[in-house]
């Protein structure tokens, strides 16, 4: 009998230590960063901030830390992570393209031949041989150089491939397939993004604007007047006849829209995403963001994709500020850039209670860059390429220098990449199906080379 008990009283500890397990073992341990913060309520100089189990517990200049809590001295500036509202990601791997000459609208440039046969024809041949989650996760990797934790654009699944998900797990936020803010689930986020809305069935047409109005879809991104001619200028009137001039609603590009458009978004709650860079190359003038600003319209920016518009957020924030000051007039001040990439950026992806601004009980996404001139804003603005000090995603050290990567996870094995003159540790456990840095790199070179294309550089060195 006795023997009996201890056999019970054994399982039942067997049984609460396989319980109890999960718990530990998915506790994080405390970590405090300390730098230069950009906060919603200011700058703050020699500020903490306190991280455990994936989102910020505290921040100030002085909190009070737990005991045993690593202090990390960043040596730079601190901001929430960059959010990119529009991306293609899987067409990052290619080299720059252009068209010969500006074009009227993105049907333009879509329709020639060497688009086919250096961009599109390209990018089905190497999904077809199995590289596409090579191609998103070299591009996200080659977007958390720019700052960037959280993006949209990603290699989506289809019916004939549903496996293409297991590609939008770890690395960057996928907010339009896998962000992990709201849901465990896949193809369950509050987001969606749509290259060609006006092609949209009917029944999904009223699906999606059913799912905005029971708050089931909080934000819908949308391509409209991609281009500055007449066809371009018309997808708006297209766009109310479909029911989406309405809360909730971003539209991306807006090259050909005049004042008149940009207080009927700002009345209706429309929302901007400015892509100067592939703007100006493809059709010689992007968005007026002036007439936009003055009808109180929200905007973020965001680089398109790399072919013909920036590499990542940091490239196109300083292309966007470089281009602001040739025309003469001043738009936007260096803050009001910043914010464009992050809490602008939030709000527009339905997201501002979880990502886009450093404040305790968000998660924890942030990056720092090292300090440039006497604005903290600079440290984006005029920072050089691969410079990034330190990419964190929900609490996890992605990306970094080695020696802020070294303390902050002691024990983990990185590995190693190079940008520009930068070496970074790059922590991809878990992340990317068993797959190595060097894995990713050397299957991308080794099809692109069969097609005589280079893979494309992962930032744009000085």
């Amino acid at each position: 009998m006795k023997q009996k008990s201890l056999v019970v009283i054994a399982a039942y500890v067997l049984l609460f230590t396989i319980l109890l397990a999960p718990a530990v073992y998915g506790q994080e341990k405390s970590y405090a960063i300390l730098g230069t913060l950009v906060t919603p309520r200011g700058i703050v100089d020699e500020g903490i901030v306190l991280i455990s189990n994936g989102s910020i517990q505290g921040i100030g200049s002085k909190i009070p830390l737990p005991p045993g809590t690593a202090l990390i001295k960043t040596d730079g500036v601190v901001f929430p992570g960059l959010i990119d509202l529009h991306n293609h990601l899987v067409w990052n791997v290619f080299p720059r393209w252009t068209p010969p000459s500006p074009v009227g609208n993105r049907y333009d440039w879509q329709a020639m031949s060497d688009y086919a046969a250096k961009l599109s024809g390209p990018e089905g041949t190497l999904i077809d041989r199995g590289l596409g989650c090579d191609m998103e996760r070299y591009a996200e990797i080659k977007a958390m150089l720019g700052g960037a934790t959280s993006l949209v654009g990603s290699f989506s699944p289809t019916d004939a491939d549903p496996h293409r998900n297991d590609c939008d797990r770890g690395l960057a936020r996928n907010l339009d397939f896998y962000s992990g803010l709201y849901s465990s689930d896949m193809n369950a986020e509050p987001l969606d993004y749509e290259v060609f809305p006006f092609e949209i069935a009917y029944p999904k047409a009223q699906s999606i604007r059913d799912s905005m109005s029971s708050g089931k879809l909080k934000a819908l991104l949308l391509h409209v007047s991609e281009g500055k001619d007449a066809s371009a200028a018309r997808e708006f009137r297209m766009l109310k006849a479909r029911g989406f001039l309405r809360p909730g609603v971003s539209i991306i590009h807006g090259v050909a829209l005049q004042e008149a458009q940009f207080h009927e978004m700002s009345s209706n709650g429309v929302g901007l995403i400015w892509s100067p860079h592939s703007n100006l190359v493809l059709y010689g003038k992007t968005a007026d963001v002036a007439s936009a600003r003055a009808a109180g319209v929200t905007m973020a920016i965001a680089p398109d994709w790399s072919p013909s518009g920036s590499n990542s957020m940091v490239e196109e924030l300083q292309y966007a500020y470089k281009w602001q000051a040739s025309q003469g007039t001043k738009i936007f001040e260096a803050a009001d850039l910043v914010q464009m990439a992050t809490g602008s950026a939030a709000r527009l992806a339905g997201a501002s209670d979880k990502i886009g601004s450093l404040s305790s009980g968000m998660a924890a996404d942030i990056v720092v860059f090292p300090r440039k001139g006497e604005s903290p804003w600079m440290a984006l603005l005029d920072a050089e390429p691969g410079s990034v000090r330190l990419v964190i995603v929900g609490g996890t050290p992605v990306l970094g220098d080695p020696d802020l990567m070294q303390k902050l996870t002691p024990s983990r094995k990185f590995d190693s990449i190079t940008v520009c003159k930068h070496n970074k540790s790059l922590n991809l456990d878990g992340a990317t199906g068993g797959e190595s840095w060097s894995d990713i790199e050397g299957h991308l070179k080794t099809e692109l080379t069969q097609l005589q294309i280079s893979l494309a550089e992962l930032a744009e060195c000085k």
